[in-house]
């Protein structure tokens, strides 16, 4: 799904995404989901520069039922890889990759052609399949 990544799209691109996995038969992974795709728009929305003919923020969102995981993948336009920070306790900012990596059972990010892609991997629960999550590639165009 291309979007224009402010701040106003992001409960609508939860209430999708929510409908989706309950759609494919995952809903138990509703809350998970939603909350780390939450972090990863709002990534985007803090760090892609706007589009200086439309104004817009475009990024990419991927959700990608997997066996025995699924995958969500934002794919923005600035080619700033983000890191595991530790913020100070009194900052506003700087904890989402902590809380995607509390959340998820992996995630990363790795340089695109058009900028870079920030992914997590969370297990369907009950899933037999011998391949781990945290090993599935990612689902992105190749270059």
């Amino acid at each position: 799904m291309d979007l224009d990544a402010v701040p106003e799209a992001v409960p609508v691109i939860r209430s999708i995404v929510g409908a989706h996995l309950r759609l494919w038969g995952v809903a138990e992974l509703t809350d998970r989901v939603t909350l780390g795709v939450t972090e990863l728009l709002a990534n985007a929305v803090r760090h892609t520069l706007t589009d200086p003919h439309t104004g817009a923020r475009h990024a990419r969102l991927t959700v990608t039922l997997l066996p025995g995981a699924l995958n969500v993948c934002v794919r923005d336009h600035s080619r700033v890889l983000p890191q595991l920070n530790s913020p100070r306790l009194d900052a506003e900012h700087g904890r989402g990759l902590r809380l995607l990596a509390a959340l998820a059972d992996g995630f990363g990010c790795a340089p695109a052609p058009d900028g870079k892609d920030v992914w997590a991997n969370f297990a369907i629960p009950g899933a037999n399949t011998d391949r781990s999550p945290t090993a599935t590639p990612l689902h992105r165009s190749t270059p």
